[in-house]
């Protein structure tokens, strides 16, 4: 997803919605944490303004109420738009190079077996499927991934391999799939790609890759 700077959602600047929905994003927010955010991020009236956040889709009532408070989690929609960019536009023919470039990068990496997670299924979203939309704001990419280890020692072994500084335990947890991401947008700002199951927010999709239809994949143990 792609949005402009100018745009408003749920009565804020786009770039102040998405940073409140960036910040509440993954976890359950209460009540009075949010109206605060809401406050620092310039909402005038942040109760009507929660209200729409929740009217329009972008967060929705928690399943449990630890305190018996109100608690909200962000939706499929909003955790779009919390990873939206607001850069400029592509050409089709910049989109279908960059699809192309982004399969062939999946096949590589299902065809390492040293690799602990791995491409189960990607499929496309949003503005691409319209051959008549040129030029396009991005390309939305559900991801599906799967893993190749269960065991966290041996995850966290090819964690500390990688080199890298994490800030917490789950980051280091979670680097495989961070990767993977990472390695499929190879750094391209008009490749959005969510781990979100996009079925939950429409059901115009087209899959493009599938590890089932993959003969150059190395099989996980469970296929």
């Amino acid at each position: 997803m792609r949005i402009a700077k100018t745009d408003t959602i749920a009565g804020l600047p786009a770039p102040a919605a998405r940073d409140f929905l960036r910040r509440v994003r993954r976890t359950d927010f209460d009540e009075g944490w949010a109206l605060s955010l809401l406050e620092t991020l310039g909402a005038t009236d942040p109760r009507s303004t929660l209200d729409s956040f929740e009217g329009d889709r972008y967060i929705e009532r928690a399943d449990h109420s630890p305190d018996g408070c109100l608690w909200w989690t962000t939706t499929t929609l909003g955790n779009a738009v919390a990873m939206a960019s607001f850069g400029k536009p592509i050409t089709r023919k910049t989109a279908d190079r960059l699809v192309a470039e982004m399969l062939d990068r999946a096949r590589a990496y299902n065809a390492d077996p040293g690799k602990p997670s791995y491409v189960q299924r990607l499929r496309i979203f949003g503005s691409y499927l319209d051959q008549s939309v040129d030029p396009l704001g991005d390309v939305d990419v559900e991801l599906v991934l799967g893993r190749r280890v269960n065991d966290p020692k041996e995850v966290l072994r090819y964690t500390t391999a990688s080199g890298r500084s994490f800030a917490t335990y789950i980051d280091r947890i979670l680097w495989p799939q961070t990767e993977a991401v990472q390695i499929l947008r190879n750094r391209s700002a008009a490749i959005n790609i969510t781990t979100e199951d996009i079925g939950r927010l429409t059901d115009n999709v087209e899959t493009v890759y599938s590890i089932y239809e993959d003969p150059g994949a190395v099989p996980p143990p469970n296929l």
